[in-house]
């Protein structure tokens, strides 16, 4: 039988499976028709129900393979029994289209089509997966056990009408690289969450005597923005506002999604000589264009692998209950430039690391956060607001009329 190779990659979403089903979890895979024997200009459907991407079904039917990590040597992988999993049967149809490599005008990195296959906690795959346990998911072979695809235009398959053309008949769908990624993780039986933050923004006239960053701003040196942050919850949480953050994050097949590990400083950061405004993004309220705000995050200086990426005590804040924590940020440098015009300005949700309590009180000698609680991954603590915050451009300027 002739083959048509097709670029796969499989991940996880996160890098813990959260038991509770707190925190929806599944194996993310990546497809991409790079193979120059692939000339066909029409996307290829194929179907998703009893292939590698139907990953219970796959595990029961040998498609894919899975085994857990020995506690008593890290480098050891032990297969796992998957008998419990032979009744398993395929999901309901479902359809995946691959754009066609023919004419592509993208990098093929950029190309991939994304399918996450959801976990069930309480499904069957779920069933033998063990709280406290590092487990990987991995191609048994380069078999994607596609069972029905074609060359097609259609987004799904119509019984009716489905006819198996000469490739879907003649040809085997496979993977084209000798290994095709993998989906570790480790399983808990419960994540720790934090309260939730409420953040409100408005405009507000600073005091350029008590705030040189704003005395020195060109343009709004007399309007800040003013952002509170307030702990809805009952204890105190301390919060990471710069630096390196670490918390769990989403994945696709091969890399954190976009900004999804961003490490700018967060809204209520509280250094004097550079507003945080990297979260902020001002829109044309006329059009709805972002028109600052909207660039993507640089890879920043490379670190020493042996740094100490531990956080200082003044990279972090403490967030009492119902007690708001209130920065004047100055929007000189965001603003300058707008042509006159109505804008509104947005921010967008950011993660942070945060832990329970007044952690500032249990640093150590050297003056950062302890190295016990640097180990720990969580959800993240999201900084959000619903706020649309509205300013006129008048002359140039600010107008402080509104």
């Amino acid at each position: 039988m002739n083959e048509l190779r097709i670029h796969t990659q499989i991940h996880s979403r996160y890098q813990v499976c959260d038991a509770s089903g707190q925190l929806p979890f599944g194996i993310v895979f990546g497809l991409c028709r790079r193979s120059p024997a692939d000339t066909d200009p029409r996307p290829l459907l194929l179907e998703i129900s009893g292939s590698v991407l139907d990953v219970p079904y796959a595990l029961a039917h040998g498609l894919l393979t899975l085994h857990e990590q020995d506690p008593e040597d890290a480098k050891r992988w032990v297969e796992v029994d998957l008998s419990r999993l032979k009744k398993v049967a395929a999901k309901e149809a479902e359809c995946l289209s691959l754009p066609s490599p023919v004419n592509r005008t993208e990098h093929w990195r950029d190309a991939f089509t994304v399918y996450q296959c959801h976990v069930d906690v309480n499904g069957e795959l779920a069933s033998i997966l063990e709280p406290g346990k590092k487990y990987i998911i991995r191609l048994a072979s380069e078999d994607l056990g596609v069972k029905r695809w074609a060359y097609s235009d259609r987004k799904q398959f119509v019984d009716n009408d489905w006819k198996p053309s000469h490739d879907s008949e003649a040809v085997k769908l496979v993977n084209s690289k000798p290994t095709a990624g993998n989906a570790t993780f480790t399983v808990a039986k419960s994540l720790s969450w934090p309260p939730r933050i409420e953040t409100r923004m408005r405009l507000c006239a600073s005091s350029p005597s008590s705030d040189s960053a704003l005395a020195n701003a060109k343009l709004s040196s007399s309007t800040a923005l003013e952002v509170s942050v307030i702990n809805t919850g009952s204890d105190s949480v301390t919060v990471q506002t710069r630096g390196h953050q670490r918390f769990l994050i989403p994945w696709g097949p091969f890399q954190p999604e976009p900004d999804a590990d961003d490490d700018r400083m967060r809204i209520i950061d509280a250094t004097p000589h550079k507003p945080p405004t990297s979260s902020l993004q001002v829109v044309d309220s006329a059009t709805g264009e972002v028109v600052r705000g909207n660039e993507q995050r640089g890879t920043g200086p490379l670190t020493d692998s042996n740094a100490d990426r531990r956080p200082k005590a003044e990279d972090v804040v403490t967030l009492k209950p119902g007690a708001p924590v209130i920065r004047k940020i100055d929007i000189g440098a965001l603003v300058d430039g707008l042509v006159d015009g109505q804008y509104k300005i947005r921010m967008q949700s950011r993660g942070c690391r945060w832990w329970h309590g007044e952690v500032g009180k249990e640093e150590g000698e050297d003056g950062r956060v302890p190295a016990h609680l640097c180990g720990i991954v969580m959800t993240p603590l999201m900084l959000e607001s619903q706020d649309e915050v509205e300013l006129r451009i008048k002359n140039g300027k600010v107008d402080q009329s509104m």
